[in-house]
């Protein structure tokens, strides 16, 4: 697995809006800042939603108010072509960014939330990288594993709203079709709860995205284990950024995802936060399908 930078998970709490350390005012000269609808020209920024807490994509510096991460450094390249500063709003949770979109509380969600074939219902998609499951274990509770074959008969924590919830419930059928005891599936707010509840026996395993695992693993020195699920007995997991469904600003933000492609930004901050495996070679619309 790669080394991910080490920071602190500290300042979870707060939830007024932190904006980008990247452009200070509209650039009207930008590629794409013709293109961006009216209301956001006018007003000279666009709001982006995130929950400030899905390292290391998005989480706070030991300050609590400046927030950092892959996604947050993407978005101010993302300012670069769009021409207008991003005002990060703090979300509840993963549920609260869709419905906070739908409500035109927030004019966009850079990243990440999942593509599913239920959100695409109510909100556009752009796909920006590809997505991988896996399980965080306590090899000190006794605890083996190495797939999500072994996951029957255990208590498997998994964050509010994930996309993870229909995978692993599918698989606890699995195991009572098998004669095996099912996956009793505990549903938690966030990934720092998470991780207390492994360390605090709870639960016996946590259940998420790849890449968040192995930060998660990495800032605590490597103190648990992660397990690849082997298969995601879905269709192919993609992460993406959300947009108001048919909206014009849906082709502005696929076309900022492929300026970044194109200038060699998405590919330098992938690489540096260690995700370069998971690149996609051009972003893409709506491209989960439903499930097998």
């Amino acid at each position: 697995m790669k080394k991910f930078f080490a920071a602190s998970l500290l300042g979870f709490m707060l939830i007024s809006p932190a904006w980008s350390q990247g452009l200070s005012q509209p650039d009207p000269s930008a590629p794409l800042y013709n293109q961006l609808p009216a209301q956001i020209r006018d007003k000279g920024y666009i709001v982006s939603a995130t929950t400030g807490r899905y390292p290391p994509f998005n989480f706070m510096k030991e300050d609590g108010k400046t927030l950092q991460g892959l996604s947050i450094e993407l978005g101010e390249e993302m300012e670069k072509v769009l021409g207008v500063p991003v005002k990060n709003e703090i979300a509840e949770s993963i549920a609260s960014l869709i419905t906070g979109l739908t409500s035109n509380r927030f004019d966009f969600i850079l990243g990440v939330v999942a593509d599913t074939p239920e959100r695409q219902n109510v909100v556009d998609m752009i796909d920006w990288k590809r997505q991988g499951t896996a399980f965080l274990i306590n090899p000190e509770d006794g605890i083996t594993m190495s797939s999500i074959d072994d996951a029957c008969g255990l208590i498997v924590g998994i964050q509010k709203a994930s996309f993870v919830e229909p995978i692993i419930q599918k698989q606890s059928e699995l195991c009572v079709a098998a004669g095996k005891k099912p996956v009793t599936v505990q549903i938690l707010n966030d990934q720092a709860t998470l991780l207390l509840g492994l360390k605090s026996k709870r639960i016996q395993a946590v259940f998420s995205e790849t890449v968040a695992l192995a930060y998660q693993n990495s800032v605590n020195n490597n103190a648990f284990k992660v397990v690849p699920s082997g298969k995601n007995l879905l269709a192919e997991l993609y992460q993406a950024s959300a947009t108001p469904k048919g909206s014009d600003l849906t082709k502005v933000i696929t076309a900022a995802w492929q300026k970044l492609v194109d200038n060699g930004a998405y590919a330098r901050l992938m690489t540096k936060w260690g995700i370069e495996d998971d690149m996609l070679p051009a972003p893409g619309l709506n491209l989960a399908k439903p499930n097998k």
